[in-house]
């Protein structure tokens, strides 16, 4: 009286004897059909029949399992417990290991999270790493990489969520203060005042350049990043420019303006690009009656080739009310200077 594949049980086929008397299939099945039926209901220890409904607890516990492994595996609550969001405080260097899965780690310093190697980790650990405090360097057990680099900075006050595939570990940012900008865009900070945020020099996921001249040397700002400057004239028509060197940037090859140097200011305009040097608006000025009668100013040739107000034999400024003017070698708005930078990748 086996059961099936499904878990259904099947009366006997075949007749059998009683007390001497031989008794036929179709004598002793029909009673015993309602037993067959509750028997092809039951949940079998051995787990060879599939449930055919809901399996309902009655608010009582499944006890006893093991971890689950296939993706439609039931997973038991240690299992749950390892993948609920941890956080984690670090002052220092840190190597982030099998159990940080899924961690939250907020470094509050200038600080080094190295990387357990990633065949260990295995494929689908995460976590996130949060620079609180200081720059974070993510390095990558030997020679294995992160975002294809061999390191990636995360800047103070940015934070990025880090997995791996069990050969190599990726990046997506979760905040930036850099990121958020597009290629090409440009950031002032004035570099007077000390703790401002200035565009950083050795990030990986964001690249910039200083609109400065000179700094493309071992160490400066602009290393490896621009090339081809060129500077003539002088101030205040100096012109300044280089071009992007990075392979990485979508502008690499480009010449860009070295905005610093020139102290020039942007202006929309129609046709970007177009350069125009500093200039004041054509103009003239009526008098009126050579004695100033009707609101003139009357004026005398002084006989060397200048003019002067009139009883007066030498050239002179006219007092006004605005006072002296400022005068110098270019015209300009009251300003205040800031460094400039830009995004190229």
């Amino acid at each position: 009286m086996p059961y099936d594949s499904n878990g259904n049980y099947t009366l006997p086929a075949t007749y059998f004897v009683e007390n001497g008397d031989t008794v036929l299939p179709i004598q002793h099945n029909p009673p015993l059909e309602d037993i067959q039926a509750a028997l092809s209901s039951v949940l079998l220890r051995s787990g060879v029949a599939p449930m055919t409904g809901d399996l309902k607890m009655g608010t009582k516990k499944i006890t006893g399992m093991a971890d689950g492994e296939a993706t439609t595996d039931a997973v038991t609550k240690g299992q749950l417990d390892l993948q609920s969001v941890k956080y984690v405080t670090k002052a220092g260097n840190y190597t982030l290991v099998a159990s940080d899965n899924d961690a939250v780690i907020r470094f509050t310093a200038t600080a080094t999270a190295a990387l357990t190697a990633a065949a260990t980790l295995g494929s689908n650990w995460h976590a996130t790493v949060y620079a609180d405090g200081g720059d974070v360097t993510i390095d990558p057990n030997a020679s294995e990489t992160i975002a294809g680099s061999a390191t990636l900075k995360v800047p103070n006050g940015s934070s990025v969520f880090v997995f791996c595939n069990g050969a190599a570990f990726f990046a997506i940012w979760l905040q930036s203060k850099w990121r958020p900008r597009g290629i090409g865009e440009i950031y002032y900070a004035n570099t007077a005042i000390a703790g401002v945020d200035v565009p950083p020099s050795d990030t990986t996921d964001t690249v910039w350049v200083e609109l400065t001249s000179g700094l493309t040397g071992v160490g400066a700002f602009n290393e490896n990043k621009l090339t081809s400057e060129s500077v003539s004239g002088s101030a205040p028509l100096v012109l300044a420019s280089a071009v992007v060197n990075f392979a990485a940037s979508p502008i690499n090859g480009k010449t860009i303006r070295l905005l610093n140097l020139e102290e020039r200011i942007l202006r929309p305009s129609v046709s970007p690009g177009t350069l125009q040097n500093d200039q004041i608006q054509d103009h003239g000025h009526t008098m009126l009656g050579s004695d100033g009668s009707g609101g003139g100013v009357a004026m005398i040739n002084n006989g060397v080739g200048a003019f002067a107000p009139n009883n007066r034999t030498t050239s002179a400024n006219i007092a006004t009310a605005g006072g002296a003017p400022r005068i110098g070698t270019e015209t300009r708005m009251k300003n205040i200077g800031v460094k400039a930078y830009m995004r190229i990748a």
